[in-house]
């Protein structure tokens, strides 16, 4: 089979072998690809700078057959992003945003979007506080990937957060049995502000901080599984079910 050259970043890396190593990539053209790379490990003319996560290179796959892996045949390493480790907060933004796109993206499914997204937040100056960035990148992923949240049944006032329907809505249409999340009018005000604006800018840092972190936990929810690093961001802070009995 013919070898593709994309723009990729490594969202993570495995040791295979004493010279291998198999990694998951996000391409900005092929999406999520899955690659062993055999000498990798290795001085090799062919993978210059090595395979490290949460940096970018210009990489060269051989698509997999029917079974198995992807098989990386080049890797020219381009960007280090060396502000998003600059300090440990940031290195937790980064690692965080890296873990939602391996998690809620499908294999083999181009997200350019979501690529460009995760470049931005990765590539994140040092006076861009980490609250923008953050809520910047969900929104943007939740948009490409189809989850965005609706605010078409939001009125002001008392709100909640559904992450089965992904909807803001005043308490008033709740359904009971629904497993809904109280959210406060400053935060629902500031999601509107979001979906009208497509950017946090307009907010103060906490009201960024909010939603970041209600959009952080509706992806959660999305790929039913523990995010390892959501709570080494955003704190123990979880999300108030609007029920108390729930």
């Amino acid at each position: 089979m013919e070898a593709e050259v994309d723009i990729a970043i490594c969202l993570r890396q495995w040791d295979f072998s004493e010279t291998s190593q198999t990694a998951a990539l996000l391409c900005r053209r092929l999406g999520l690809v899955r690659v062993l790379g055999k000498g990798t490990r290795r001085p090799d003319p062919r993978f210059s700078g090595g395979l490290e996560i949460g940096t970018l290179g210009e990489a060269v796959i051989v698509p997999k057959n029917s079974s198995g892996l992807a098989t990386i045949a080049g890797w020219d390493l381009r960007e280090t992003f060396r502000s998003s480790r600059a300090d440990l907060t940031g290195y937790y933004a980064a690692m965080f945003a890296i873990e939602v796109a391996q998690s809620i993206l499908p294999e083999g499914e181009p997200h350019p979007v979501v690529f460009d997204a995760l470049s931005d937040l990765l590539s994140r100056s040092v006076d861009v506080p980490w609250q923008y960035a953050v809520t910047d990148y969900l929104w943007r992923v939740l948009g490409d990937t189809g989850y965005q949240p609706s605010t078409e049944s939001y009125s002001k006032g008392a709100s909640a957060f559904s992450p089965r329907l992904g909807s803001l809505m005043g308490t008033d249409v709740v359904n009971k049995p629904d497993s809904v999340w109280a959210v406060l009018e400053s935060t629902a005000e500031a999601i509107c502000r979001l979906e009208t604006d497509g950017s946090s800018q307009g907010l103060d840092i906490e009201q960024a901080e909010r939603v970041g972190r209600l959009l952080a936990w509706y992806v959660r929810e999305l790929v039913e599984r523990e995010l390892t690093t959501l709570r080494l961001l955003f704190g123990e802070t979880t999300p108030k079910p609007l029920f108390p009995h729930e």
